[in-house]
């Protein structure tokens, strides 16, 4: 176990942060406001707060496993793509409460890992997806400011549909 850094410390509040806003912002809409979006064809708030769960559920098993095995070659099993798997998993129609819940909960275990892991921040994983030679390595702090990323941009968006119908 190492010490845990500033940026790193910053990170991680940031990190579990963000599922709290996502909280603030969505968790006590009505099922009607839920469904708004920028415009037609675009994901409502539901569906995005679902996706955000998803890719939090794929992410903190790949973090996992650059603590527990470095430099693992992962293959995923194949993707059909961010629409049919929303589809698929009905994410226009399902309740959010347990979402965000999981996402709260996935935030913590990563932030707690990061903290008691601290010295294997650059613990890497690499991907392969089959039919392609080339591998991408990512480490857990990448991993860690990319989710952080990619939930700021959704909960920009989640504010603007906000503003947009008027919430």
């Amino acid at each position: 176990m190492g010490i845990l850094g500033a940026s790193q410390k910053t990170t991680l509040e940031k990190f579990v942060s963000g599922a709290y806003k996502l909280d603030k912002l969505a968790g006590f809409l009505t099922e009607e406001q839920l469904d708004l979006s920028l415009a037609a064809g675009e994901w409502t708030i539901r569906q995005v707060v679902h996706h955000l769960a998803e890719d939090g559920e794929f992410w903190s098993m790949m973090i996992k496993r650059a603590i527990a095995t470095p430099d693992v070659l992962i293959v995923p099993c194949e993707f059909p793509g961010n629409e049919p798997w929303a589809n698929a998993l009905a994410f226009s129609k399902r309740p959010i409460r347990a979402a965000v819940a999981l996402l709260k909960s996935h935030r913590h275990v990563i932030a707690e890992l990061g903290v008691f892991f601290s010295d294997k921040w650059d613990n890497c994983i690499a991907f392969s997806v089959p039919g392609n030679e080339e591998t991408t390595t990512i480490s857990i702090g990448q991993i860690i400011s990319m989710l952080t990323d990619h939930m700021d941009e959704h909960l920009a968006t989640i504010e603007a549909i906000r503003q947009k119908h008027g919430i």
